[in-house]
């Protein structure tokens, strides 16, 4: 049966969109504690550590729709929960960016909202991290990281101004430089090792900076969107 002209145009934009594929991606079990993200036709996963791993909602970015996964590395009395932007490329996952997503422990956290801006060709990270000073007193730092996307497939850091020394943000930049280093070779595991030998585990990163005193409490966990 034929459908009427008015379905058809209203379809139409629908019709038009073709299946990212890397909103087909998932995460299976591998060896060594590890978890593969993988999917149809990919022949070299990536591997993440398992322990809290887990699917994120994509997000679309210049002209790309991201895969957006996420893994927990744990030491003691913290918890670092890692991001992962990767773009299925030639039967393999391209790894775009190694991000900080949560920090935890007794006396600091951090949180992150990430979104992609209007044009689509920038990811928003939106901080907020406070330290614990008292029972009633939080030190806390608020900021937004920029994410620029340049064609074929690379995020990179684009701070809008330099973050100012002494501050979360140029802790965090800093962070977020030696991640890059290590995405650039185009790692196919993530393996606890790998982060160890780039220095990238949670019992090195630290964010116990001075920062303006509040008595707002830190906010619960905030969700990518």
């Amino acid at each position: 049966m034929a459908l009427p002209r008015r379905a058809l145009l209203l379809a139409a934009p629908y019709l038009l969109v073709r299946p990212a594929q890397a909103a087909t991606l998932r995460l299976e079990p591998a060896a060594d504690g590890l978890a593969a993200l993988t999917g149809p036709g990919i022949r070299r996963p990536l591997r993440l550590p398992a322990r809290a791993a887990r699917m994120l909602p994509t997000l679309a970015c210049g002209g790309e729709t991201l895969a957006v996964a996420a893994f927990r590395d744990a030491a003691d009395g913290a918890a670092l929960d890692w991001l992962v932007l990767a773009l299925p490329q030639d039967g393999s996952i391209a790894l775009l960016a190694l991000e900080p997503l949560t920090w935890r422990t007794d006396a600091t956290r951090m949180n992150t909202r990430i979104s992609a801006a209007g044009d689509r060709m920038r990811l928003l990270c939106q901080r907020d991290s406070a330290s614990r000073e008292t029972s009633t007193l939080w030190r806390r730092e608020t900021w937004t990281d920029h994410l620029a996307w340049t064609p074929p497939c690379t995020l990179a850091d684009a701070p809008v101004r330099p973050p100012l020394p002494g501050t979360r943000q140029h802790a965090l930049a800093l962070w977020r430089h030696r991640a890059a280093a290590l995405v650039d070779t185009a790692p196919t595991a993530l393996s606890p090792a790998v982060l160890a030998a780039a220095g990238l585990q949670a019992a090195t990163f630290s964010l116990a900076v001075s920062i303006t005193p509040s008595m707002y409490h830190p906010s619960a966990r905030r969700s990518i969107v």
